[in-house]
């Protein structure tokens, strides 16, 4: 019977999901917090495709993730999930919320387009008064948020701004406030939040 796996810091356990994706790994990569909570995170073909944290999912999921300390991990290839990502940013996005300095080109970047002599584009057309309450809204957001849920602040606050962009206006700001400040997951922490981005807006 082989000995259990000794526990690694958080930085260790990022940096192994990293080289699991740089080598293009599918399968599932189990982790046993020293605090005894469970984890787990599933790869396809090198890409994250599901986030696990007790019995949370996705970026609920992350948020926890990211608070582990240290764990025992062990990767198997057998797949946990098998459902559809979801709403899931990129695997190098995710690789840089979870906090690795240097992520793996999963997604190689397109290259630079090549400067062209036409003309400048004409200017887009004005926004409505109603997006442009939400892109002072955003703006506000994703400032404070950012102090709470670090980097995937700017992802989480432009998927919540773009499904109020869907909806018709007017576009009812204390709403979405409420629906970002539940990302937090800490109830002290979501009404300092509440009260920090309204004080703002009315500034503004």
């Amino acid at each position: 019977m082989s000995p259990e796996p000794a526990p690694v810091p958080y930085r260790q356990i990022v940096t192994e999901l990293a080289g699991l994706c740089r080598a293009r790994r599918t399968g599932t990569l189990f982790i046993a917090t020293t605090d005894n909570q469970s984890a787990w995170i599933g790869l396809r073909e090198g890409e994250i495709s599901s986030l696990a944290f007790r019995n949370q999912r996705g970026f609920e999921a992350l948020i926890n993730l990211r608070k582990i300390v240290a764990g025992r991990i062990n990767f198997t290839d057998a797949v946990m999930d098998r459902g559809p990502r979801g709403d899931l940013p990129m695997t190098v996005d995710l690789l840089a919320m979870l906090g690795t300095e240097d992520p793996p080109a999963v997604v190689p970047p397109p290259p630079d387009p090549a400067p062209s002599p036409s003309p400048a584009p004409a200017s887009p057309p004005p926004a409505s008064s109603a997006d442009a309450q939400l892109t002072r809204v955003q703006a506000v957001i994703e400032a404070e948020l950012t102090e709470y849920l670090g980097p995937m602040a700017t992802v989480i606050c432009r998927e919540h701004i773009a499904r109020a962009a869907a909806a018709s206006p007017p576009h009812d700001v204390r709403q979405i406030v409420e629906a970002l400040a539940r990302e937090i997951g800490d109830r002290a922490k979501e009404e300092r939040f509440r009260q920090q981005v309204l004080a703002r807006l009315r500034e503004r």
